[in-house]
């Protein structure tokens, strides 16, 4: 469900990505009035009506649903499933009419533009209002990880509280074990293990690692670039600066070392996880929820799971991904918000949360305990611990700079066709400026 992205903070997702910038052009020329916000009614006996719940989650069905109206049979939810390639589409359709679903999955840049734009409800007063579970004793903002909800609202203009954070996001990789026994490496604890690693493999006959370059091959720029921009700030930044020219020697570095073979700079998701599961590639970077499902019930062979270790030496070593991956939004126009609110608290119950966490690989948004659902979200559950990448540092790219980044200049870069300082500055120009 996780694909690139034009925004640095959203790397990890494509939903919002997507049609984002013809997403602002449709809010700006046509959204719906606002509906007239009132005191949320928060008894269940007291709340009735019909709501929509669109998604592409694929965990969110009909049993999911069932669940809610245990405590609210009085409402009625209507879950409008679209596939994930077509639901950017879709949204933008939506928010250009005025007719956003009551409650609706969204991600970071979509929410953005959605929220500057007026079409979602402010949720500040619902997270006063008690959890799903009101005899807890505790306000519904009071139960999620306070960085994850700050991270799903991250780069919004207007104040507010305008989308809760449903499920987190890491990053970590799989390997297989049985390669790693037979070639003699270990999972890496720093950068210089990681590339002895690649070299072990590659002359084993292994591909050492995915990169998925189709979808994620901005993955590794942006580590690096946490790694060695960290504590600067966007106002210093400059394609000059040593620290920006650094990350790319970085990804220079594991390409010399054979981490990746030329081929895969256009494999898809699906291309390096028949690769993994075949055998072929030794060890597969992926996010959680469905991909790492996949390939646990896929393997043949002994998983293992680990903490990408730090690029240029910093720790903690921090991730990317966090809140903004997979938020729930209602719309400013839903004429029942008061359940479309009371649905979003269901989703993010402690009830609902550990349940997907055990069955569909998911990083809870909330502050639950949760044992692990396999011995493999350890490192994802780490990696989410050690934070997540710091956006400060430098702009975002605009959408057309985002595709020259990805296919083009970090491509070449990989090839060993342009220096990391011709990749540096080759981006200047690519940045939104306002």
């Amino acid at each position: 469900m996780l694909f690139r992205s034009t925004h640095r903070r959203s790397a990890l997702v494509a939903v919002g990505a997507l049609a984002t910038a013809a997403l602002l052009t449709a809010c700006a020329g046509g959204s719906a009035p606002a509906t007239e916000q009132g005191p949320l009614v928060t008894d269940p006996a007291d709340i009735s009506g019909e709501i929509t719940f669109s998604t592409w989650w694929s965990y969110a069905d009909d049993e999911l649903i069932d669940g809610f109206k245990e405590q609210y049979p009085n409402v009625t939810v209507n879950l409008d499933f679209t596939a994930v390639d077509s639901y950017a589409t879709k949204m933008q359709t939506l928010a250009s009419s005025g007719d956003l679903p009551d409650v609706f999955a969204v991600q970071g840049p979509t929410l953005v533009a959605l929220a500057d734009a007026g079409q979602l409800m402010n949720l500040d007063d619902a997270l006063g209002t008690p959890d799903y579970d009101a005899d807890a004793g505790s306000e519904w903002g009071s139960t999620f990880v306070p960085s994850l909800l700050e991270g799903a609202n991250s780069g919004i203009k207007a104040d507010g509280t305008w989308g809760v954070p449903f499920t987190a996001i890491s990053v970590a990789s799989l390997y297989n074990e049985d390669i790693f026994a037979e070639v003699g490496v270990t999972p890496p604890t720093s950068f210089d293990e990681l590339l002895a690693n690649c070299r072990t493999l590659s002359a084993a006959g292994y591909i050492p690692m995915s990169l998925t370059g189709a979808a994620w091959i901005n993955w590794w720029p942006l580590l690096a670039q946490d790694q060695t921009m960290q504590g600067e700030a966007e106002a210093d930044f400059a394609v000059s600066n040593p620290s920006y020219i650094r990350s790319f020697e970085i990804v220079q570095e594991m390409a010399k070392a054979g981490c990746w073979t030329d081929s895969q700079i256009t494999t898809d998701i699906a291309a390096e996880t028949s690769l993994f599961l075949q055998g072929k590639t030794a060890q597969f970077v992926t996010v959680p929820e469905n991909f790492l499902k996949t390939v646990s019930e896929g393997a043949s062979f002994q998983l293992g799971s680990y903490v990408l270790p730090a690029l240029d030496g910093k720790t903690p070593n921090r991730t990317i991904g966090g809140g903004g991956a997979n938020v729930l939004a209602v719309s400013a126009s839903s004429e029942n918000q008061s359940a479309a609110v009371a649905f979003a608290k269901y989703l993010t119950s402690p009830e609902v949360q550990t349940k997907l966490a055990a069955s569909e690989f998911t990083i809870p948004s909330t502050q639950v305990d949760v044992a692990a659902s396999s011995p493999l979200m350890v490192a994802y559950l780490d990696a989410a611990a050690n934070g997540f990448a710091d956006e400060a540092a430098m702009p975002s790219f605009t959408t057309a700079g985002a595709t020259t980044y990805n296919t083009e200049i970090l491509p070449n870069l990989i090839l060993g066709k342009i220096t990391p300082e011709q990749a540096a500055a080759a981006t200047d120009g690519l940045f939104v400026t306002e």
